[in-house]
């Protein structure tokens, strides 16, 4: 559910970049509209799966 609504949250914030990488001393960042949209579908379909048992 945190990972949703960060990246609502990123979208509605007017992220206007598809792609943006940042590196630096403690690593890569990576956002933008691609990665947030990646993200919240990644977070939807953990949160609807059916696991098997």
């Amino acid at each position: 559910m945190i990972l949703l609504g960060s990246a609502a949250t990123g979208l509605l914030a007017g992220n206007t970049e598809l792609v943006n990488v940042v590196i630096g001393e403690t690593g890569a960042q990576v956002g933008g509209a691609i990665p947030a949209v990646a993200a919240m579908l990644i977070g939807l379909w953990d949160t609807f799966r059916k696991e098997k048992k």
